[in-house]
């Protein structure tokens, strides 16, 4: 747990939206979740509606919700805006969600994905739930995006779920706080965004977990939220120098084949796919074609 390192960039050209539903003076804090990395969660079964045990996991993924509500509510936010960012963004109770915050479901269908909603009035996002990327080794239900992704690079920086999203909160100067879930992610986190707070629920130990129990977790996420938002000053939104420069790497060539028709894509290698801009909306409008499943 520390303080952040941030690389120097340069605001990125999107167009803001203002949310009409504006916070009172205080911190506002954006909340993406997502569930793989949920104390206990260690099958793909556990994160789907069809799956034996999802109600009592999406239960838990509630529970560490509100732990982090709880600690930014402490720390004096005056709005939280939860984000349910995994599968089909209907997996977190709004009955059972703190009151104090709000909460978006579903998906909008355009390029912010895990951070739509995100722009210039918050103070601080926080990560809970989030997995490492394709391919880490001990790590819990590890993928990239669409798990079609073997590997995605910004300026030649591998990343996470995370530090993706965390560049779409930088383009708005926000900065990421706080990453909850495996310890392979935290590790991820801390590479890419510096000394951040993060909160390792579990190690996966091969396919397997070692899990702290959920209720140790809710208390470390919230104890987490509350420290970060305390050292806020110290925190810089994650950002890159332009020219952006995108390769992904996919597990499979007919998608690569695909993604290669976007306009201005390069194929690199067998299954891989460049794409360059000055506008890093480019490259989320890009992701979002390029990145969706052939089938």
């Amino acid at each position: 747990m520390g303080r952040t390192v941030l690389a120097a960039g340069v605001f990125c050209s999107l167009v803001f939206w203002v949310s009409p539903l504006q916070a009172e003076e205080g911190l506002k804090v954006f909340v993406s979740v997502d569930m793989e990395g949920i104390t206990g969660v260690i099958s793909i079964e556990e994160t789907g509606s069809k799956g034996t045990d999802y109600a009592y996991y999406r239960t838990l993924m509630t529970e560490e919700v509100n732990a982090a509500i709880e600690g930014a509510a402490e720390a004096g936010a005056a709005e939280i805006v939860v984000r349910d960012s995994h599968g089909s963004g209907r997996n977190l109770m709004p009955e059972e969600l703190d009151p104090r915050a709000k909460l978006l479901r579903d998906w909008a269908g355009g390029p912010f994905g895990m951070m739509e909603g995100i722009d210039e009035s918050y103070d601080a996002v926080v990560f809970v739930g989030y997995h490492a990327k394709a391919g880490t080794k001990d790590a819990t239900l590890d993928h990239t995006m669409s798990g079609t992704i073997g590997d995605l690079r910004v300026n030649g920086v591998s990343l996470p779920e995370a530090g993706w999203n965390g560049l779409i909160a930088g383009c708005y100067g926000v900065p990421v706080i706080l990453v909850a879930g495996d310890k392979a992610i935290c590790e991820q986190a801390r590479s890419i965004f510096g000394d951040i707070e993060t909160v390792a629920v579990k190690e996966g130990i091969g396919e397997a977990g070692l899990n702290l129990h959920p209720q140790r977790s809710r208390d470390l996420i919230k104890a987490g939220v509350k420290t970060a938002l305390g050292r806020l000053g110290e925190f810089k939104p994650l950002k890159y120098e332009p020219p952006y420069t995108m390769e992904v790497q996919f597990k499979n060539e007919p998608q690569a084949y695909r993604a290669s028709w976007f306009a201005g894509a390069k194929r690199v290698g067998d299954w891989g796919v460049s794409y360059t801009s000055d506008e890093f909306v480019d490259l989320m409008r890009f992701l979002m074609l390029a990145g969706r499943s052939c089938s």
